[in-house]
């Protein structure tokens, strides 16, 4: 598999977090993977094969270009031999100011583009597909995006004083941010719906949930209590609960999932993991 990360335009950059393709012209890894919560939503364009959700144990095909929705939980896939994806990905709260669409209408789902999004993005996508290199796709996305940008929408930018301000402290609660930012916490659940989403009690656990992910990975802790300890977590039982809540399983199957993934990307990486967690 090819991967590349590519930075938007400097007056994206706080609405995107990255462009990014991959080309696969081969099995993936396993049949199914996980799209676990991180926060972000995707825009992406496919010109490869189309790929599989999976809910209750049955295939859905997740057809042509689309939008993977804010998620509050892993959604399962299965992946196809050839992948041929250019996507944006895009930060908490980001497509508000671009989409103009709440963004909790997007979340937990696989959503068609021209359905939700019109045919202006599917002109882009026609000339994403043509686009001789790399580098020309993103001046396009750039150029498309930036001439739909709302800057300085009110919504988004609350969303981000008071999500920076959140993630500053040490330990927080939502009563807390709503006493500091002077709103109700139905106002603030509000706002954060329509933006990003998610309630700020979601944010809070998605990025805790992700701390926990990275503090594992880098094989820093002598045990997943340890982990579960240095991420803010009551204790472990608390801190499986909430992970299994999330990812639909438990820290260490996660691990023992990804293993197969690592040891072929990053096999230095998955000696390490082994060690650690005894996988």
């Amino acid at each position: 598999m090819i991967y590349r990360e590519f930075a938007p335009h400097p007056q994206l950059a706080p609405y995107i977090e990255c462009y990014w393709k991959a080309d696969a012209d081969r099995p993936p890894f396993r049949d199914e993977e996980s799209l676990i919560p991180d926060g972000t939503i995707e825009l992406m364009f496919n010109f490869g094969d189309h790929y599989a959700s999976i809910k209750d144990g049955s295939r859905q095909p997740v057809k042509g270009s689309h939008i993977i929705g804010i998620r509050q939980h892993a959604l399962r896939i299965s992946q196809t031999a050839h992948q041929h994806v250019f996507s944006v990905r895009f930060r908490l709260g980001g497509t508000y100011p671009l989409f103009r669409i709440p963004a909790h209408l997007l979340a937990n789902d696989f959503w068609c583009l021209p359905d939700v999004l019109g045919k202006d993005y599917s002109l882009l996508e026609e000339q994403l597909f043509e686009a001789a290199t790399d580098e020309q796709r993103v001046q396009l996305t750039d150029q498309f995006l930036l001439s739909r940008l709302q800057f300085d929408n009110i919504p988004h930018r609350f969303l981000q004083q008071c999500t920076t301000w959140m993630l500053q402290q040490e330990s927080v609660s939502v009563a807390d941010a709503c006493r500091v930012f002077g709103v109700s916490y139905k106002a603030m659940e509000r706002r954060f719906n329509q933006v990003a989403g998610l309630t700020p009690t979601d944010m809070l656990k998605i990025r805790r949930f992700n701390k926990a992910i990275l503090a594992m990975y880098s094989c820093r802790h002598e045990s997943l209590t340890a982990v579960a300890h240095s991420c803010g977590f009551y204790d472990q039982s608390h801190f499986i609960r909430e992970f299994k809540q999330l990812s639909g399983t438990t820290p260490r199957h996660f691990l023992k999932e990804q293993y197969t993934i690592v040891q072929v990307i990053q096999p230095a990486l998955a000696a390490r993991l082994s060690k650690s967690y005894n996988l």
